[in-house]
């Protein structure tokens, strides 16, 4: 069975983990030893990081602003014809550290699952995973992977195509959704189609971690015009009203 490491061990590193551990050898690493007990519900085995980044085919599933360090700290270790793929959010800045940082004889693939631990608890068939390919010679293995064994849509994008859709798909919708998370707006017998589909989304990202949603918003060198023309039109569509 192929050896897999995966670096990162959070929310969304447990998740991951579980739905590949029936296809692969899953090694996992991270900084917090107590998720370590974690390792049992998930049927994966615990390592150190060292031996985590010697693995044929590596993930880093780690915040974008611990990023370039933990490359710095793998590229010693990683095996020649390594390939190396990140799962954030955004691709610009990830792929650009990857290629800063990792060395020239592993290959990449950066790649965004369009999905969750919320929004894939009820099975991941049918869900999208977005790639980016950099440099590798084993695209269509992954792509038939993932569409065959984990039954995901598979779209290829370049980075900056996909940085650009997910500035208005993502970063503006997961803006809208905490600020409403965090109004605590309640639920109503009252509420219509419209309003029940914002709860769901405040619902979605109300679990998501600080770090995430500051990936998704920072990460993004086009969100923030999005964020901007969004608070500009709030604030036109209030002014108009009380005219």
């Amino acid at each position: 069975m192929t050896e897999i490491g995966i670096i990162g061990f959070g929310q969304f590193g447990q998740f991951m983990a579980r739905h590949l551990a029936p296809f692969f050898a899953v090694a996992v690493c991270d900084t917090r030893a107590e998720l370590q007990t974690e390792t049992r519900n998930v049927g994966v085995r615990w390592s150190d990081f060292e031996t985590v980044a010697a693995k044929k085919i590596v993930v880093f599933a780690v915040p974008l602003n611990s990023f370039a360090e933990v490359l710095q700290n793998a590229a010693p270790h990683l095996k020649d014809g390594a390939l190396c793929l990140d799962v954030m959010s955004v691709k610009i800045k990830p792929i650009e550290l990857m290629l800063r940082h990792l060395p020239p004889t592993v290959e990449i693939i950066g790649t965004h699952p369009l999905f969750g631990p919320q929004s894939g608890r009820e099975g991941i068939e049918g869900l999208r995973v977005a790639l980016c390919p950099v440099r590798t010679t084993r695209l269509g293995k992954v792509k038939n992977f993932l569409a065959d064994d984990l039954k995901l849509t598979v779209l290829e994008k370049s980075p900056e195509e996909h940085d650009r859709e997910m500035a208005h798909v993502q970063a503006l919708t997961h803006f809208v959704a905490r600020a409403l998370d965090e109004l605590h707006v309640e639920e109503s017998d009252l509420a219509t189609v419209s309003y029940e589909e914002l709860m769901r989304a405040a619902r979605l990202v109300s679990e998501d971690s600080w770090e995430l949603f500051q990936t998704i918003q920072q990460g993004n060198p086009f969100a923030d015009p999005k964020r901007k023309a969004l608070i500009e039109k709030l604030i036109e569509l209030e002014s108009r009203m009380n005219k």
